[in-house]
């Protein structure tokens, strides 16, 4: 076998062990990087998921609370014109209306519970004392008045806020009923956008919003049960159907100044959703490594046998001289030491032996 040979077997050898335990060191690396991707992607996802769906409720708060300051400069008879443009569309405010500081509707829009008292309800307590916004809770004294075209009972997120008189003193409160509905496609929409699934929680623990169906297993997992204590924490879970997903979960959905409804976020997004670009970057890696690696034995068989060229040729000269066969004059060779000192004892050889020019006479 050819030196040549041999050292290219050899270095192949070993840069295929060195490719095998660099590929291996890569892919659990790899791996590694793959988890903490998909918990960094799952974590920013849920945080911009929660933050859209409280700010666009922030937004319906604060518009409900300016307009109450602006109800104190109102005349009450003008009411109701006013709360039919400012409910808008009512497949977002289902109802608006303005009690008098006893509890009783002095107007709201299309003339619903006017004359009624609201007086025990939570909106027109808390409106009293300052903006309130409060969870979500299925309608009672509006359920027979609003049409329904569905067979799932009407829900309502509540805002309220006191009406102040020009002497400081409370004129009344406004009040609104937004529709859980709207709420709800809100954040569907989101994380439909987002490719993210989103549960929210409410203060007793019960899920209350679901962009995915949800059966009580996977209400039971660690990442519902740290939303019902508050905390943010990570998970790899299986779920109720089978499939692993990094869930991540927001404590406290709230925005800016407004009061918190006490609801928490559980979002997660599928193990596999990073898979396909994945397993496409170890595809390129390993098919680079692969080339890389051909093209470094390559190089170095070529380097090699320019190398060994003159000590092959050098060889040869010395073994047919040691034969006694003419030879052919070979220049000395200094490209590497090995050469030199084959080169040097070739030409010595061809001076003293029986071919050299110093034993023939004239």
């Amino acid at each position: 076998m050819q030196l040549r040979t041999l050292l290219t077997l050899v270095v192949g050898l070993i840069g295929t062990v060195v490719f095998v335990i660099v590929a291996l060191v890569f892919q659990n690396n790899l791996n590694t990087y793959q988890a903490e991707t998909s918990e960094h992607a799952v974590r920013v996802r849920a945080q911009a998921l929660g933050s859209f769906l409280t700010r666009t409720l922030y937004e319906e708060w604060r518009q409900l609370e300016a307009s109450a300051a602006e109800f104190s400069r109102a005349d009450l008879p003008a009411l109701r014109e006013r709360l039919d443009a400012l409910a808008g569309n009512p497949d977002k405010i289902s109802w608006m209306g303005v009690a008098s500081p006893e509890g009783r509707i002095l107007a709201s829009t299309g003339g619903l519970l006017e004359g009624q008292s609201v007086a025990e309800r939570p909106w027109f307590q808390q409106g009293l004392a300052g903006p309130f916004a409060g969870d979500v809770h299925e309608a009672v004294l509006l359920a027979r008045l609003l049409q329904n075209d569905t067979s799932e009972p009407l829900r309502f997120v509540d805002f309220s806020a006191p009406i102040v008189g020009a002497d400081g003193q409370v004129m009344g409160v406004l009040g609104a009923h937004v529709n859980w509905r709207w709420v709800r496609n809100v954040a569907a929409e989101a994380a439909r956008q987002l490719e993210l699934d989103a549960f929210v929680v409410n203060r007793e623990g019960t899920v209350i919003l679901a962009t995915a169906p949800i059966d009580e297993a996977s209400a039971a997992l660690p990442s519902f049960e740290a939303a019902r204590r508050g905390v943010t924490s990570n998970f790899t879970e299986t779920w109720g159907d089978g499939t692993a997903y990094h869930s991540f979960t927001v404590p406290n959905l709230t925005y800016a100044d407004m009061p918190s409804f006490g609801w928490a976020l559980v979002a997660r997004l599928e193990e596999s959703a990073f898979d396909l670009s994945e397993q496409s970057f170890q595809r390129q890696m390993w098919a680079a490594g692969a080339v890389l690696w051909f093209a470094v034995l390559v190089i170095f068989a070529l380097v090699a046998g320019i190398l060994i060229r003159p000590l092959r040729r050098l060889s040869a000269a010395l073994l047919s001289q040691s034969r006694g066969e003419p030879t052919a004059y070979i220049r000395e060779h200094r490209r590497t030491a090995e050469s030199q000192v084959l080169s040097e004892a070739l030409a010595r050889f061809q001076a003293s032996g029986p071919g050299g020019d110093s034993g023939s006479s004239g």
